[in-house]
Parts: C-alpha cells; sequence; structure tokens
C-alpha cells in the first residue's frame, strides 16, 4: 500500500497500454480494479479500447468489517454512477443482482453486464490415500477473511481422530501458528499442520477427507472449486453465495459456527455417510464440477465473452423502466434474496457456465 509503489504501478501500467495499442483492456486484481476506475472517473484515464473490470467477489456485504462495508459500499455507487460505460464482470447472476439493487439499476443499465464463473484445473489427480485418520483441509491466504481461528476452534470440538491442514500464504508464519495456539488447547493445536504456499495443492487434497471454508465472505471460491473436482465433501460457513455451491453438490454442509460443538457432530455424521458411499458419491461431485467449472466450460464461455466485449455497441440513454425478464428491485430487498440483473440486449452477456447454472 505504498503510494509511491502505488504511483509507479499505475504509471507503469499507464505506459504499457500506451505502447501496446490494446484491442481489450481487462483488468481482475481487486485493487487495480478500483484504482482504474478511479481514474476512469475522474477522467484522468481515457482509454481508445474496450475496457473490462472483473468483480470476484463483491467489495462489501455480511462478513465485511461495518465501516469497510459502508464506504466501500457509498464508493461503489458512485463509481457505478460517474464512470464512463465500460464492461462489468461478475461471478454470477446473484453478484450482478446485488449490484444492480445496491448501485440503483438504471445507472447499471450504463454498462455492459456480463457473467464469468470461475473455474478449477487440478487434473491430472493422485490416488487418495486413507490413513486410518479423517482429515480436513483449508485454503487460502492468513487474514481476517478466512478466520482461521474458528477453524482450528471446530477441530477442538471434533475427535481426536480429526487433523486440520492449513495451506496457503502465511500459515507457516510463526506470528500466525502462534496466534492459532492462544485459540486451541494444546492438544488440538499439535492436530494442527501449517503447510505454508504449496505448488502442489493436490497432495493435500488426496489426503483430505472434506474441504473446509470458514471464510466471512468469499466470491466463488476456488478452493471450494478444487474440491468439486477431487471428489471431496465440502464443508462452508454461510456467507454470501454459500447455498449457490451447497445446493449443486451430493454432499455439502453448511455451518454457522455458533455452536461448534453441534456442528462438529454433523460434519461427523457427513462423513460417517460419505465414508459408506464414497465411490458412488464422489463421481457425482466430479460430474457436477466437469458440468459447471471445467476448463473446458470456462475457455469456452470466456472466448464467448471476449468476442461480446470487443463488439461496439452504441448504448443508448438508459431509462429506468427498461428492465425485462428481472425481479421488482425494492430498497429494502434482502441481500440473501434472488435478485436477477436488469438486462436490456445487447448489453448483458450471459455466459453462465451451463444451462443448469442460470
Amino acid at each position: 500500500m505504498s503510494p509511491l509503489h502505488l504511483w509507479r504501478g499505475i504509471t507503469g501500467l499507464l505506459k504499457v497500454f500506451r505502447e501496446t495499442d490494446p484491442d481489450l483492456i481487462w483488468i481482475h486484481s481487486r485493487l487495480q480494479v478500483l484504482l482504474f476506475r478511479l481514474l476512469l472517473a475522474l477522467n484522468i484515464w481515457r482509454p481508445t479500447c474496450a475496457v473490462a473490470f472483473t468483480h470476484h467477489g463483491l467489495p462489501y456485504g455480511r462478513g465485511y468489517n461495518p465501516v469497510v462495508h459502508r464506504i466501500c459500499k457509498e464508493l461503489e455507487r458512485a463509481l457505478v454512477a460517474t464512470c464512463p460505460a465500460h464492461n462489468l464482470v461478475f461471478l454470477n447472476h446473484r453478484m450482478a443482482g446485488w449490484m444492480a439493487r445496491d448501485a440503483r439499476a438504471s445507472r447499471l443499465a450504463r454498462h455492459r453486464v456480463h457473467i464469468l464463473a470461475n473455474c478449477s484445473d487440478l487434473r491430472p489427480l493422485p490416488s487418495r490415500r486413507k490413513w486410518g485418520i479423517r482429515t480436513l483441509v483449508m485454503t487460502g491466504r492468513t487474514g481476517r477473511q478466512k478466520d482461521y481461528e474458528t477453524a482450528a476452534q471446530l477441530l477442538a470440538e471434533m475427535p481426536e481422530n480429526y487433523r486440520l491442514i492449513l495451506c496457503g500464504p502465511g500459515t507457516d508464519d510463526p506470528v500466525f501458528q502462534s496466534r492459532i495456539s492462544g485459540v486451541v488447547p494444546p492438544e488440538t493445536f499439535r492436530r494442527i499442520t501449517f503447510t505454508g504456499p504449496l505448488p502442489d495443492v493436490r497432495i493435500p487434497l488426496a489426503q483430505a477427507d472434506a474441504y473446509l471454508l470458514t471464510s466471512r465472505y468469499e466470491g466463488t471460491p476456488i478452493g471450494a472449486l478444487e474440491a468439486f473436482e477431487a471428489g471431496l465433501p465440502i464443508i462452508l460457513r454461510n456467507f454470501d453465495g454459500a447455498t449457490d455451491l451447497t445446493a449443486k453438490h451430493p454432499c455439502s454442509l453448511l455451518v454457522e459456527l455458533k455452536d461448534l460443538r453441534r456442528e462438529a457432530l454433523r460434519i461427523s455424521e457427513m462423513l460417517d455417510h460419505f465414508d459408506r458411499y464414497q465411490h458412488g458419491i464422489s463421481s457425482d461431485i466430479v460430474q457436477v464440477w466437469q458440468d459447471n467449472w471445467s476448463p473446458d466450460i470456462f475457455a469456452h464461455n470466456a472466448l464467448a465473452l471476449v468476442r461480446s466485449m470487443l463488439q461496439p455497441a452504441s448504448v443508448p440513454q438508459a431509462r429506468p423502466d427498461f428492465v425485462r425478464g428481472a425481479l421488482t428491485l425494492h430498497p429494502d430487498h434482502h441481500k440473501s434474496a434472488d435478485v436477477l440483473v436488469p438486462t436490456q440486449q445487447p448489453y448483458h452477456t450471459d455466459v453462465s457456465p451451463s444451462a443448469g447454472n442460470g
């Protein structure tokens, strides 16, 4: 977050834009998405080609710090209202609908809204090995979002034959490990493995009996999609959008993490069921991944999306009464409800992974 580093990064990237004369500029990283949309709003950056920004998860919502939530929500409203028309890419219709509600559907209609789901690509997967213990795997960077402390406390309520593997940048940091040791008994801490960043996440997934994610908020977590690909049960905290994954998964659990002892019992019961019918359930899980989040599906949809964004469009003046085929957006619409983004052809490109994923 050094201002000097940010300035060097912005000016360096703008130089690349000028020198390469691109047909499309597509920005994904959350900080760069914010910075370059601010440059657009302030008329400092004037691109001469198509521009797209991906929201890998809304930058506000349930699970965020309340102050951060309010600031980011108001900032997003301002950017949608003031930026020149550009392409906005969301991971699913639900997120696009939330943005239409929060930033006003008529304002979002000035932009071209697209849906492109994530994918995972682990293959070939190593064969799974059973060690006589039950292993939960969790992946991601350390920080408030992932809430590793609660994952460790959940393990403390589980039988002694359960283990937890924490993978990702920062998990090998002694300061982080000391923080985890401070919230669980020593015997529980000894049942946790800290791998740090891994070049190949397939290794811990091959040892796992289930994938755990205690995040306070997410977009569409690739770690969960990798668990689909590996044929593993998933245990997800009830963050916004988690039900989109568990509804498709043949062996999944949505946890509130308020009564950890009760949740530990539910997890054990689910894994008992999985062990009895493992082969058939794993095959069903992998099939869901194949139909929704495989590289082939993603490549097809990404190509269709790029072609759409490269087509010039003359955007007429947005009108508040153009909504067709969408739910009415009320100011008090609950965020967990299904909300469809208003569409006005051809400014909305539906490239969801499959006909069954709409």
